[in-house]
């Protein structure tokens, strides 16, 4: 892969809330530099006073793969995706089966990294087919590439569960994601 040296652009920064004017090398294409000096063999392109902006990335988005691949598949949401200029997908959990160990995280990594223009990542789920009863193996299925637990749409009822995920995820360093509702509040409403 060539690296790339382009010129005249105008940087945005959105963490900063800046646009500036300035230039980017892109190494195998992973920015290397912002700023900094035209590398030897690298091709430059002039971008004409264009934007350059991170891409955008798209978190809890529900694709059908596996089970309900009629609805939408990896191909499909990819295209989609990149139609709208989003240059990752975080897909969720419910799945059918559920993306619950190892495994499952891995055939659907696979799949995705095979089908699809932009990049996937997948958030697993945080119990054993998001029933909030028993929690998954955390520290498995984040090494297995997991961003993320939710159990999408299904809430953890069990505090016991919830608690024990959590201190899980916390000693991991991992995010989880949930809805914050006690259905128990609704009984006799």
């Amino acid at each position: 892969m060539t690296t790339l040296h382009l010129t005249n652009a105008r940087l945005i920064d959105p963490e900063a809330g800046t646009i500036t004017q300035g230039s980017i090398t892109l190494a195998k294409g992973v920015i290397a530099a912002i700023n900094g000096p035209k590398p030897k063999g690298a091709q430059e392109i002039d971008c004409g006073n264009h934007h350059l902006a991170p891409g955008i990335v798209d978190i809890g988005v529900k694709i059908g793969e596996p089970g309900e691949r009629h609805r939408e598949s990896f191909r499909s949401a990819g295209l989609a995706a990149a139609a709208g200029w989003v240059t990752t997908l975080i897909a969720r959990p419910d799945t059918t089966p559920a993306i619950d160990t190892p495994e499952t995280l891995e055939f659907v990594t696979r799949r995705a990294a095979e089908a699809s223009p932009v990049r996937i990542r997948h958030m697993a789920a945080l119990t054993r087919g998001r029933q909030g009863r028993e929690m998954t193996e955390i520290g498995f299925l984040r090494a297995a590439g997991a961003v993320a637990f939710t159990d999408a749409g299904h809430v953890v009822a069990d505090s016991k569960v919830l608690a024990r995920a959590l201190t899980n995820a916390r000693s991991l360093g991992t995010l989880v994601i949930g809805h914050p509702q006690d259905p128990d509040l609704r009984l006799g409403a």
